[in-house]
């Protein structure tokens, strides 16, 4: 009879590690691993380390980094912090030009064209519908939302109007 109980006890304990090890997964897969949530611009809870202390929002490095990728690409150039996710796939020079650089300082290659020349007049424009705000600001939370929507949903002209050479110096 001490050897059924003893077995009993032992196999409650392996379903009930099993039964809370399976919640864990669940719980991690819908909190952390959403895909709609890593995509989203969105600012969430996470993001708490770069608000100041009354909650305000700081574009520092350590946000600027956290969006380093295609999906998610911020700059800072000349001192100022750029969302330009939504250009990427309407860069002249692809956007394998501009991906490295994402969440990064990336002056030097805006401003030498990665070592090929540099920028035309209405590429440096162009960066003016993508401005999140200088460097190491403070925005309120609505504030920087709504600048993130609006570079989210700008729209490239597809007649740059400049000549052919200018085009090509992007």
């Amino acid at each position: 009879m001490e050897a059924l109980t003893t077995v009993s006890l032992f196999i409650f304990g392996i379903i009930a590690t099993a039964i809370l090890t399976a919640g864990l997964v669940f719980y991690e897969k819908n909190n952390f691993n959403n895909p709609a949530q890593n995509n989203s611009a969105a600012i969430n809870s996470s993001e708490l380390i770069n608000r100041s202390a009354d909650g305000d929002f700081i574009l520092n490095a350590a946000e600027v980094a956290k969006h380093n990728s295609a999906a998610d690409c911020w700059l800072i150039i000349s001192g100022k912090v750029y969302n330009v996710t939504g250009y990427l796939s309407s860069h002249p020079g692809g956007a394998d030009a501009i991906t490295p650089f994402c969440g990064a300082d990336a002056t030097t290659a805006f401003l030498t064209k990665g070592g090929n020349g540099s920028h035309s007049s209405f590429a440096a424009s162009l960066l003016a519908d993508y401005y999140l705000g200088d460097f190491n600001q403070t925005l309120k939370t609505p504030q920087i939302q709504e600048s993130i929507n609006k570079t989210n949903s700008v729209q490239v002209p597809s007649d740059r109007g400049e000549s052919e050479n200018e085009a090509d110096d992007e």
